[in-house]
């Protein structure tokens, strides 16, 4: 009877302890620009200019780097003279009527001189897939934030005649261990909303 109870027991607060590790998760939906995600509701969403979003972590690791000479600083007192990055997810939506995936693609990512932006900037991985029915192409990038490395997603999921262009930071160390699967369950997630209207009138 005792290692009955001892297994009940320890059913128990293996369950509770599943429970307590399940996340609540939000919807965004972007009717206009025609894609839904599915994000941790802990994550705060911040909308900006034409559809874009950025969702931020829990507790983002913030680098401060100082991006300025002495003659910057003492020119501009008023500005700030340090940059913080953040650890965070980018969505972009774009209208694209002028061919494929691929080609907005090399237009708009990979004719692009990323070094300008970001210092040590290479590619490291690519690839394609589908998500949620859609056609994606994805790299994996490291670049210099002062004296560490950063990681960053760059994807790109064909919806109808929009690109959803999804960008991740965060350092290099942090990458796989706290937000590779967090970052692409967010962007697996990403959906046509017209799309999944229709399925669900069938």
């Amino acid at each position: 009877m005792k290692s009955f109870k001892l297994i009940l027991i320890s059913l128990f607060f293996c369950s509770a302890n599943v429970f307590a590790q399940q996340e609540e998760k939000e919807i965004y939906t972007d009717k206009l620009n025609d894609f839904v995600i599915t994000f941790p509701d802990q994550w705060d969403l911040e909308q900006g200019q034409d559809g874009e979003i950025t969702l931020y972590p829990p507790f983002p690791k913030e680098i401060i780097v100082d991006n300025y000479s002495d003659e910057d600083i003492e020119s501009d007192l008023d500005e700030e003279a340090e940059h913080v990055f953040e650890e965070k997810i980018q969505f972009t939506p774009s209208r694209w009527d002028e061919g494929d995936l691929e080609e907005f693609v090399e237009k708009n990512f990979l004719s692009a001189d990323l070094t300008e932006y970001f210092d040590g900037f290479s590619i490291i991985k690519e690839g394609k897939e589908k998500i949620n029915g859609n056609d994606a192409i994805w790299f994996i990038a490291n670049f210099n934030v002062g004296q560490e490395e950063a990681t960053s997603f760059f994807y790109f999921i064909k919806m109808f005649n929009r690109v959803i262009s999804i960008t991740t930071f965060c350092m290099t160390e942090d990458f796989e261990l706290k937000y590779k699967i967090k970052y692409l369950e967010i962007i697996r997630s990403t959906k046509s909303y017209l799309d999944s209207k229709g399925k669900n009138r069938r």
